[in-house]
């Protein structure tokens, strides 16, 4: 519920990232919540693009769909992605010169912006780290914003 607080530049969800946001039938009523609040969030993929639409398709044959929408449009719109899988992504981004920003990132900037405390991303970080994902530190100040 946060990003569009954090960031005020205009952010879109393809649609294949809310396919697979709503999959987690544990924050269903979250997800809808955020869309509800964010309506002009939600973006559909540009199929007719044929050079993204490519892209994808050769994307999909190695990482999940969410993550090939965000790299073949960011590829051929120069946006930015967002993404906590930095293990498929980052060394697409590097090759493509595509921008991206991890969850770190995204922390760091919560707390330039005062939309979180330091305890409040420590908080965060335990919990996405006791969920089984992995992040680089195991509380904020330990990385170098």
């Amino acid at each position: 519920m946060l990003l569009p607080k954090i960031y005020q530049e205009p952010m879109r969800v393809l649609e294949q990232v809310e396919a697979e946001l709503r999959r987690y039938s544990s924050k269903a009523v979250d997800i809808e919540i955020f869309f509800q609040s964010y309506p002009d969030i939600q973006m559909s993929f540009p199929h007719s693009n044929m050079d993204i639409t490519k892209e994808y398709l050769d994307l999909t044959q190695k990482m999940g769909k969410g993550e090939s929408a965000c790299l073949a449009v960011a590829r051929y719109t120069h946006d930015i992605v967002a993404s906590s899988n930095i293990k498929d992504i980052q060394i697409y981004c590097q090759d493509h010169q595509i921008k991206y920003l991890t969850t770190m990132d995204i922390l760091c900037e919560a707390i330039k912006r005062g939309q979180l405390s330091k305890d409040e991303c420590n908080h965060f970080i335990t919990k996405v780290i006791a969920a089984g994902s992995r992040l680089p530190v195991s509380e904020i100040d330990l990385y170098s914003c």
